[in-house]
């Protein structure tokens, strides 16, 4: 068989530890790759999936990789980075427990990171003595608070004793059949490397997913961000050796003259180092998740996955006013919002597709950590400039002054008094008319004079103050 006359498409496997993906995974597959099922040595000693794991199957005119990732909590960042490369995604769900935490929490960051199509697997049916159409009913439900709808495709199935998995294949179709495939064979090589190892006599060979552009043997490319580059000895399509390759094939590459060891997963293999931007302040423009609960401060430390790679960074939420960033907090009521990014470590960013996923992994797995999804506007040299309101609250000290209502506490001298003059002031007053006395005192004007003014009320002066960001 021809492999290179077959249609790619990646399929990702997600849901909570021990609902049985990779079992999944290993009915349906007919090819395993190098970066296989539970091929890292930790997980056959831990007995569950740490790594991201490639499989493939071959389904009419379609070679369909499943990309399986872990369900523990502890490595939603190594799933996360798969749903770069992938079409669709399927959600395991062990029958017998129902959607959980981390069901939810793949369910949103499939969802935030644009996956439209899906595909819910209620695995276990073997250890299942209830209704199975309930259940199904049940799981609809579930996600009738996504943007998915209850009019899901539902599959039960049992990895265990095969059963189930002819009408999974026919909805797998389905599906695939209903996804408009966009391959941009004509750009740029971009192949994200997720995993590198050396093959003694032969040298470095990388594996990835040709995003974009066509590759053929003997080009030269560019490995990021570490600078190096070689020549392309040999192209495997799950073990078959191919002269090129394009868009959406899942790749295996001999580079020659690459340094293996400098390699490390978040790096890209391009032949157009233009395409890529180093850095680490971005400006972005964040999609936020309706259902994480925690405010976002000015300030706030978050995690972002950028294609491969997560890192560790700090958000500053703001609202534009005269054209002036000014800092602000989010809750979750926020429906978008633009925010300034400073990264602790510079990493690397494609320019034509800059969607990230943000979250906050140092929460407790217990909650929702997907804070949500953000696309860059724009990059930085150095922080920008930034605003922040300062209050300063007065008291009324006499009201009916022959020289008009007197405030004091807004100032602590003359010299200071005088700086504060003509500045606007909060509602019911308007600004500060003059000073008075020696003390820092002022004259202040209301916006209506049938409005009664006490001894004692409070006035509000806020004063907007730029300053700079630091870098991590």
């Amino acid at each position: 068989m021809d492999i290179t006359k077959k249609i790619p498409v990646h399929i990702g496997l997600f849901g909570h530890i021990d609902s049985g993906k990779t079992a999944i995974a290993e009915v349906l597959s007919e090819i395993i790759s190098t970066a296989g099922i539970d091929a890292h040595p930790q997980s056959k000693e831990r007995g569950i999936t740490i790594d991201i794991g490639f499989t493939s199957f071959i389904l009419n005119d379609y070679l369909i990789t499943l990309v399986d990732g872990p369900g523990h909590a502890d490595l939603i960042k190594i799933s996360a980075s798969s749903v770069e490369i992938i079409d669709c995604a399927l959600i395991v769900i062990d029958i017998n427990k129902g959607p959980q935490v981390q069901t939810g929490e793949h369910i949103i960051m499939v969802e935030s990171l644009g996956i439209s199509k899906i595909i819910v697997i209620l695995n276990k049916i073997d250890l299942f003595s209830g209704n199975i159409n309930d259940e199904i009913e049940k799981t609809r439900n579930f996600f009738k608070t996504t943007s998915y709808g209850s009019n899901i495709p539902v599959y039960p199935v049992s990895a265990k004793t095969n059963t189930g998995f002819k009408e999974l294949k026919h909805g797998i179709l389905d599906i695939i059949n209903s996804i408009e495939l966009k391959r941009d064979t004509g750009g740029d090589v971009i192949i994200p490397v997720d995993h590198h190892f050396p093959i003694k006599g032969i040298g470095a060979v990388l594996t990835g997913t040709l995003l974009s552009g066509k590759l053929r043997l003997n080009q030269n490319l560019d490995i990021l961000p570490i600078k190096s580059s070689g020549r392309v000895k040999s192209i495997q399509i799950f073990h078959q050796n191919v002269d090129s390759a394009k868009a959406g094939d899942r790749i295996g590459i001999n580079v020659k003259g690459v340094d293996v060891n400098k390699i490390y997963r978040g790096c890209y293999a391009t032949n157009n180092p233009d395409a890529f931007e180093y850095c680490d302040v971005i400006e972005i423009n964040v999609n936020n998740n309706k259902l994480f609960k925690p405010k976002t401060h000015f300030g706030t430390q978050v995690h972002i996955t950028i294609g491969m790679l997560t890192t560790v960074g700090n958000i500053y939420p703001y609202y534009e006013e005269d054209r002036k960033r000014i800092q602000f907090t989010v809750s979750n009521k926020e429906n978008g919002f633009n925010a300034l990014m400073i990264l602790k470590e510079k990493v690397l960013i494609r320019k034509e597709k800059t969607i990230m996923l943000i979250s906050r992994l140092d929460l407790p797995p217990t909650a929702l950590r997907i804070l949500g999804s953000a696309k860059i506007f724009k990059i930085h040299k150095d922080p920008p400039l930034f605003y922040k309101y300062k209050v300063k609250k007065g008291t009324i000290k006499n009201p009916e002054h022959s020289q008009g209502i007197i405030c004091t506490g807004l100032a602590q001298s003359v010299i200071g008094a005088k700086k504060i003059v003509d500045k606007k002031l909060e509602h019911p007053f308007t600004r500060v008319l003059n000073t008075f006395g020696t003390k820092g005192n002022v004259i202040v004007g209301i916006e209506t004079n049938e409005m009664e003014v006490k001894k004692g009320d409070p006035v509000y002066l806020k004063e907007l103050r730029s300053f700079h960001l630091k870098k991590i």
